[in-house]
């Protein structure tokens, strides 16, 4: 990656001024600027699509009705799972902004962004060890939402770097390799998880991959990606910093907003479909938890491989057709894929629509960072693309606790398995709600 000025070109950790003109990246340095994705994907899809379940289906052996009243609620594991990771959501959505417009502001030689990196990545480590050795669901929830915490200190100021460094004619190519190494990082997560975890049900050492990943990761972005140096603050204030990291202008930015209304219900299918689909294999078609383990995987791996293959050609036809146009195309096509899946009547079928699912979220993230990097304000990048964490970390804390309750009434205390059928059904609708709310966004770039 070049270096704006001699001088800081020869330091052992590179810095640019913040003025310093952004020059073009090769694809090497795109793929050191993009490595801690493959990390973030490797750890958090298998950790939240099969680790997370499994680990709760240990601890909550059976389901138990809780009377509030007249009401009779029935709390099963898919309730318990969707309090975890809801619990832990939350920290996404108020942390990562914050952290985000503090390192837009943060005075420090090495540059703005690398120690929250830093201090991110030392976390993680240590909170993902931590959910490895747990012994209760109580414990596990707790370690999981320190260890959000952590991450997502890394993810704000690195989610920065994008407009730090990319000049705005590459921004697209860069988004699609953030795409290409979030579809890597996963389908290696699974690949590897699924390896140690369903053969050997050695779920420990599954768990203990995750930091070494991130350790590795986050060490290339700390010493592989120069980061910005800034001289002097935009605003003096860290306190209202911090509170302007969870508010944007509407009115200026009202493009933006759109688009993350849209980003949120979109996110909200995939999230909702890869948390409880563990679930929704082993007890509708009566499979051991091995079992599950396994069928899930290749179902979750199956969609993961053609986003894939569509993230890396989408994002050539977003250039000739729109950016919007290919985020509508994968509404359209999403919300085909979970209809379909209302009425799969084997394992077989579930993985043929599960393909669609994939192609949907290919598409989408072919053009997903492109599309919000031309809608913010380049000086406050680190706070705006922490803001749009928040439609990604509340896709999770609005679907789960939605989906999770539902699916467990209509099961009725194990009884039935229609709730995950009403469960797709509750996905096609968001999947329309994203299209509907993207109607009003322009594609225009914003300096």
């Amino acid at each position: 990656m070049a270096s704006a000025s001699a001088p800081a070109g020869r330091r052992f950790l590179k810095t640019l001024h913040e003025t310093a003109v952004r020059e073009r990246i090769s694809w090497r340095g795109m793929l050191v600027l993009s490595a801690f994705w493959f990390a973030i994907a490797y750890v958090m899809q298998p950790l939240g699509s099969t680790i997370i379940p499994v680990l709760v289906g240990d601890f909550i052996t059976h389901a138990t009705t809780v009377h509030i009243g007249p009401l009779a609620l029935h709390l099963d594991i898919n309730t318990y799972v969707a309090i975890l990771d809801t619990f832990g959501a939350a920290f996404a959505i108020v942390w990562q902004p914050a952290i985000g417009a503090l390192s837009d502001n943060h005075l420090a030689a090495i540059g703005r962004r690398r120690p929250f990196i830093a201090i991110g990545v030392v976390g993680d480590v240590i909170f993902l060890t931590l959910i490895a050795f747990a012994t209760s669901y109580w414990m596990l929830l707790v370690a999981y939402a320190f260890f959000q915490m952590a991450s997502n200190t890394a993810q704000g100021p690195y989610q920065g770097m994008l407009p730090d460094q990319v000049p705005a004619n590459q921004r697209a190519e860069a988004s699609g390799y953030y795409g290409m190494m979030n579809m890597v990082g996963t389908i290696f997560g699974f690949v590897v998880v699924g390896a140690i975890l369903i053969p050997t049900h050695h779920i420990r050492l599954a768990i203990l991959t995750l930091p070494v990943v991130v350790a590795v990761a986050g060490a290339l972005v700390f010493f592989g990606v120069p980061d910005r140096r800034i001289t002097h603050r935009t605003d003096p204030s860290v306190a209202r910093s911090v509170f302007l990291s969870f508010a944007i202008d509407t009115r200026r930015y009202r493009d933006f907003a759109w688009l993350m209304v849209s980003r949120l219900f979109f996110l909200m299918a995939p999230v909702g479909v890869s948390t409880f689909a563990l679930n929704y294999i082993r007890f509708t078609f009566n499979y051991t938890k091995e079992q599950a383990s396994l069928y899930s995987s290749i179902l979750l791996a199956m969609v993961v491989v053609f986003a894939a293959i569509m993230s890396m050609t989408a994002g050539f036809l977003a250039q000739r057709y729109g950016k919007k146009r290919m985020v509508a195309a994968a509404c359209i096509i999403g919300a085909v894929g979970s209809t379909l899946l209302i009425f799969a009547p084997s394992l077989m079928w579930i993985l043929i629509f599960g393909v669609i699912l994939g192609i949907s979220l290919g598409v989408f993230l072919s053009v997903d960072w492109a599309f919000m990097t031309d809608l913010i304000p380049k000086a406050e990048a680190g706070r705006y693309m922490g803001v749009s964490n928040i439609a990604t970390a509340s896709a999770g804390l609005i679907a789960r606790p939605i989906l999770g309750p539902i699916i467990d009434a209509f099961n009725n205390n194990r009884t039935s398995t229609v709730g995950y059928r009403v469960m797709f059904g509750i996905v096609t609708l968001f999947y329309a709600v994203a299209f509907v709310t993207l109607r009003p966004v322009r594609e225009i770039k914003v300096d």
